[in-house]
């Protein structure tokens, strides 16, 4: 806000009453406010209203049925002013609003702010004014012809945290609430409204600003504009220029010049260096009107596609990609700085240099902190699997698109937008990706920021790598019984794998309605994850010894489960480690030794450096040991590695027959000898598969699976298919891992889906 305004937060409780959906005539004037419920601000109904269990359960499901009107009452300050403004910082998820019997007007969406002209509606001075927030985030109709939970709904909500099974987020779960302060603006009617700012490497900011003038006359004054170091000893710069603002909406762009300048790096290829742009509109009498605050950082990044190969770029320099997904919680109104601090901590522990923000925008808070630490973010739009294929719906997506990026688009750290999240989940289903929304969606992203790399969507594109051509990899849990089923697959960039594994046992045992369904589990935590473990290293490790032939990273499915339950998380809800933040961990150190396998026998040996240092005269040994602790083989070379590359030291040739290996130990050493990476490797050869029950038996009340919890049903049993009604359920389940590893190219995939449609 600038220091020509005034702002007021409304603080103190919400008035709060339920109207059920079905008996709810959208209008404030019949909803009685004489016995309401006082809800905090800024927090969402769920946690307030069932803070003794706000992930499961029909009562929740419940919330979502009712229409909630929120009242509070304020007074007219007596300051003056030209101009009145209502801001929302964030509604969860639509809001409607009235001031003194007056319809304000409406909003969609649950992470974006938005603002009203209420100048016309205030009382006068020192009188009491009357708000009022309709605030509905209502469930979608079944689809009778879907299959749970991919396409049993056809989600209609621009939102990717709702109702979300396979351990995501639980099928009660549907966050509602104004969620963040409320505030009242008074000015002089002229504001600073937007700001985006493009750099280049000489230190050329360029600034394009949105200015209102809301008055009725021509306004005359200047545009201040200066640049400061924010975390670093840099050169400053300023300039002053003459504008003139019609009435309404003007757009001014300037240019400003940094000498000297500091370039924002990723942490590990450099400093990420900011800058602090400060904008002031002045008038004739030198008082300052509008005035804005943002921190930027010169960097470019760019993402190098071909058939062949996927690199990214920043300021430059090439760097390989180890990420992991991730939302921090399921309420974001319970999510503080301090959690994405700690968060962001966890992950740079875990050696990673990405955050994909997966199906959502997080808290504003997030940006700023991955910004200093110099952490890339990969950001997803808000939609996932099957959406309305309207041409109604497409309007609304690229609308809160737009809000998205607009919001985002200055943070240096933001590497890549992509629009949609496996639009391909069910092959049949190809309007969303095909019609609406998806083209649009990508067409004005692309419109909207050129400097950064955009994905048409995420996953199951392969062929597709000039709009999309990222893959999921899930074998060795969704796809197949074992993870070294991997070994045959090639990509140029994975951006989804994993395994959804319990919590630690004292998360499980907090919560007695999660403890009673899966208490099962209390004696196989740790073997399943130990699985966990072996399937994120060898993933990983595949995807770094690809680099060699054109991968650009990975993307590890994620970093901590949203709610305490099964879940694919490293860590869970509590953030306790589980068996593959360590793997994680360790496969993703910047310099890592590794063993190149096909679950059957020993094939390479390898060296990843994503640093950019080279080491001489290295000594790589390699040792075998048999289950009785004896060694069987010890073995060594000399090797250069080299800088940002991953090499293979040589083909594996060992007397040792695979059999025998219990236990396989690699280590670097320089030449001074100093040990520069470790790894290991337990019974290697066995062949270890998937958990038993797993991925097929489910609780439908958690949503997510139980393993071999007795009785369990099938997720394949849910089908509505007639056809598939017959066959067996091991075999539909069989196939149903066989449809979902395919790596159908666009045109086979898109023939299928109409064939299907005929018939069907």
């Amino acid at each position: 806000m600038g220091k020509g305004s005034i702002v007021q937060r409304l603080t103190g409780p919400w008035s709060v009453v339920p109207i059920p959906l079905a008996h709810d005539d959208g209008h404030p004037s019949s909803v009685p406010f004489d016995k309401p419920l006082s809800v905090p601000e800024a927090t969402h109904l769920q946690p307030f209203l069932h803070p003794d269990n706000p992930y499961w359960g029909d009562r929740l499901r419940a919330i979502n049925e009712r229409a909630w009107y929120y009242q509070r009452t304020f007074t007219t300050p007596d300051d003056a002013y030209v101009r009145a403004r209502l801001r929302f910082e964030a509604v969860d998820y639509f809001a409607e609003v009235w001031l003194n019997g007056q319809r304000i007007g409406e909003h969609e969406g649950h992470f974006a702010p938005f603002e009203f002209d209420i100048t016309h509606a205030l009382n006068p001075v020192g009188q009491s004014n009357i708000l009022i927030v309709r605030v509905t985030s209502p469930w979608d109709d079944p689809n009778p012809h879907g299959t749970y939970p991919t396409d049993h709904v056809i989600r209609g909500l621009v939102k990717g945290l709702y109702e979300h099974g396979e351990g995501l987020i639980p099928p009660n779960i549907n966050p509602i609430g104004i969620w963040r302060p409320t505030y009242l603006v008074f000015d002089q009617g002229i504001s600073i409204d937007y700001l985006r700012i493009r750099t280049d490497l000489d230190g050329t900011a360029h600034c394009h600003y949105e200015i209102t003038n809301a008055t009725s006359q021509l306004w005359h004054g200047q545009l201040h504009i200066g640049v400061q170091p924010d975390n670093h000893t840099g050169q400053s710069t300023s300039t002053s220029v003459e504008i003139v603002l019609q009435p309404g909406q003007n757009s001014v762009d300037q240019t400003v010049h940094v000498p000297d300048v500091q370039l924002w790096w990723p942490y590990e290829l450099g400093d990420p260096n900011l800058y602090t742009l400060t904008s002031h509109l002045i008038d004739g009498t030198d008082a300052i009107l509008s005035a804005t605050e943002e921190t930027f950082g010169f960097r470019t990044v760019e993402l190098l596609r071909s058939p062949q190969k996927f690199e990214y770029i920043v300021n430059g320099q090439p760097m390989f990609i180890r990420g992991t997904s991730y939302m921090p919680g399921i309420y974001f109104s319970e999510v503080d700085e301090a959690t994405f601090e700690r968060d962001l901590q966890l992950a740079l522990d875990a050696n990673l240099n990405l955050l994909r923000v997966h199906v959502h925008v997080s808290p504003k808070e997030l940006y700023p902190l991955c910004d200093r630490l110099g952490m890339l973010v990969w950001q997803d739009f808000e939609l996932n699997w099957i959406h309305d294929p309207t041409p109604q719906f497409e309007q609304r997506a690229v609308n809160l698109q737009r809000d998205m990026m607009r919001n985002l688009i200055n943070h240096p750290s933001i590497s890549t937008w992509s629009t949609y999240n496996e639009p391909t989940m069910v092959f049949t289903r190809r309007q969303n990706l095909e019609r609406h929304p998806v083209p649009a969606l990508y067409a004005d992203a692309l419109a909207l920021d050129p400097t950064r790399p955009v994905f048409m969507c995420s996953g199951q594109m392969d062929d597709d790598w000039q709009r999309s051509g990222d893959s999921h990899s899930y074998f060795g849990s969704l796809w197949s019984r074992k993870y070294t089923d991997l070994y045959s697959h090639h990509t140029l960039f994975s951006t989804e794998f994993g395994i959804e594994t319990p919590p630690a046992l004292e998360t499980l045992q907090a919560y007695p309605y999660l403890w009673e369904r899966q208490q099962h589990l209390a004696d196989a935590i740790e073997d399943i994850w130990t699985y966990e473990a072996d399937l994120t290293q060898y993933h990983i490790e595949h995807f770094r010894r690809l680099r060699a032939s054109g991968c650009a990273g990975y993307v590890h499915f994620w970093l901590v489960d949203l709610v305490p339950q099964v879940g694919c998380g490293a860590l869970d809800a509590h953030r306790l480690p589980k068996g593959g933040y360590h793997a994680l961990q360790q496969a993703s150190a910047p310099l890592h030794i590794a063993l190149e396998h096909d679950g059957r026998k020993p094939r390479a040996l390898w060296i990843f450096n994503d640093t950019f240092e080279d080491y001489d005269q290295c000594a790589v040994i390699w040792r075998v040991y048999d289950s009785t602790g004896n060694m069987l083989l010890e073995q060594s070379v000399l090797w250069n590695v080299a800088a940002n590359a991953s090499q293979e030291v040589l083909p594996i040739k060992w007397s040792v027959h695979p059999s025998q290996c219990a236990r396989v130990e690699l280590v670097l050493v320089d030449s001074q000898g100093t040990i520069l990476a470790k790894n290991h490797y337990d019974t290697p050869f066995q062949g270890h598969t998937r958990p038993k029950g797993y991925p097929w038996k489910f609780d439908f009340d958690l949503g997510t699976k139980v393993y071999d919890k007795p009785g369990a049903l099938s997720l394949a049993s849910e089908g509505n298919n007639k056809i598939l009604k017959f066959v067996p359920l091991p075999i539909q389940e069989r196939l149903a891992e066989w449809v979902l590893r395919r790596h159908l190219t666009s045109r086979v995939a898109s023939l299928l889906a109409k064939v299907f449609d005929l018939v069907v």
